[in-house]
């Protein structure tokens, strides 16, 4: 028994020697792979191309397996690439700033290896920048440790990227404003907001092909474009609009991921159209410094002209009209011209309430969209809850126009605006009310019927 285990004990020795044997051995000299301290890309198929970014492999190689884990850390050499560039002796080379590129710090190399590659990764917006040129960044080495050496001239590489063999001209992904070229009218759709105080204008930019992951562009206003058109006569009767006066924007629009087109809002005060009613309010938008892909120089700026009729609502509850009720109450201080005296502070209440309606009669047939609902001073039980607008053109025969069921008015002269659609003029409309809140009292301080454009 005492043999066999002496026997064990002989080959788990040789067998730990065996395991261990690797520590004996002696240190690599590591340099980076290269033709000459050049690494072309493309080259053999030494990179992986993706929507947003290239991967480029720098590949280091040692004079023998690694005989135990060593560091190597990883730098960059602008000087040298600069001096390069300024001595002609890299074509038109421009050099990789350092906002389009990672890079690790440092590699760590295990043991037995004899080739380890490193992952420089590259912006694609680089690339569309500075198509045609190439872009050269240089690869140092340093501080090799466990006694490893540094190869005197494999340390560094210069990494040259050939931007016009990595992407094609027709590849370039530019970023422009959809419809940017010429003076854009707008409206220019259907697809606007108009409020009491402000008119929201959705604005588009392009991407000539799909965003891989999401970016920004910065936003501003371009007024001199813009004045500029008016004094040399493109744009005459124009006035320019103050931004931050008369109009707001966001400072960058966003592109999310997987998309070619996004959208922001140009909010415009509804008083600076209606103060230039007669004029043709214009300004311009400029799109910069975007975190991917390139500008269209051609078409990053976009010249607006608002047409004010069609962005101003008008009240026209009090024009030209007869108005008549179902109902009204011999107080004076709580009868139905209340109703549309344009004064919150009063109001038209009804006792017995089942249902009421108030009609305005035009002198001529009107298109509408739009009105508003004001709550009165106390007792949110009174308020109404279910009605409807309704037009006629013979004031027996209704249309029902817009309906509006289980209302609720949060606070106390508290106005609210309802738009829908109607493409119809009708001569006579009417409020009809079928239910408040609870009470058997019915109040309300404004009915306002408004014109859309």
């Amino acid at each position: 028994m005492r043999h066999y285990i002496f026997l064990l004990l002989i080959l788990f020795a040789c067998k730990k020697n065996d395991r261990f044997k690797d520590e004996q051995l002696s240190p690599v000299n590591v340099a980076i792979s290269s033709e000459n301290g050049i690494v072309n890309i493309p080259g053999s198929d030494n990179y992986t191309k993706a929507t947003d970014d290239i991967t480029i492999p720098v590949k280091l190689v040692f004079s023998a397996a690694a005989p135990k884990i060593f560091t190597v850390n990883i730098g960059v050499d602008n000087d040298t690439v600069n001096t390069l560039i300024n001595h002609q002796q890299l074509g038109d080379a421009v050099l990789l700033d350092e906002s389009y590129y990672t890079l690790p710090r440092s590699a760590e190399i295990r043991f037995g290896l004899d080739t380890f590659s490193v992952p420089v990764k590259v912006s694609m917006q680089a690339i569309e920048r500075y198509y045609g040129h190439d872009l050269a960044l240089a690869v140092r080495l340093s501080d090799a440790t466990k006694g490893n050496t540094l190869d005197a001239s494999g340390q560094m590489a210069i990494i040259l990227i050939h931007t016009d063999k990595v992407i094609a001209a027709s590849e370039i992904h530019y970023l422009y404003f959809t419809k940017a070229g010429s003076v854009l009218l707008e409206p220019d759709g259907t697809d606007h907001t108009l409020g009491n105080t402000e008119v929201t204008l959705p604005v588009s930019v392009t991407l000539g092909g799909t965003a891989g992951g999401a970016f920004s562009i910065n936003l501003s206003a371009a007024p001199d474009t813009a004045q500029a058109l008016i004094d040399n006569g493109t744009l005459p009767g124009s006035v320019l609009l103050a931004s931050g006066t008369d109009y707001t924007l966001p400072a960058t629009v966003n592109f999310p991921a997987n998309t070619n087109v996004a959208k922001f809002n140009l909010t415009v005060k509804t008083a600076s159209i209606t103060n230039n009613v007669n004029n043709k309010p214009v300004l311009a938008i400029q799109l910069s410094d975007p975190t991917r892909h390139l500008l269209d120089s051609s078409k990053s700026v976009i010249v607006l002209e608002l047409d004010p009729s069609k962005l101003i609502e008008t009240d026209i509850t009090n024009q030209n009209i007869k108005y008549t009720t179902q109902y009204d109450n011999g107080n004076a201080n709580e009868n139905s011209p209340k109703l549309i005296d344009n004064n919150i502070n009063t109001k038209f209440l009804l006792g017995s309430f089942s249902t009421v309606w108030a009609m305005l009669e035009f002198d001529t047939p009107q298109t509408t969209g739009a009105y508003t609902m004001t709550s009165a001073n106390d007792a949110p039980d009174r308020d109404p809850k279910d009605w409807t607008i309704e037009g006629s053109n013979n004031g027996t025969d209704w249309v029902v126009v817009d309906k509006r069921v289980n209302q609720n008015f949060g606070s106390r002269f508290l106005t609210v605006k309802y738009s829908f659609s109607n493409q119809d003029a009708y001569k006579f409309y009417r409020l009809y009310v079928t239910a408040t809140n609870g009470s058997s009292l019915w109040q309300q301080a404004e009915w306002r019927l408004i014109k859309r454009p």
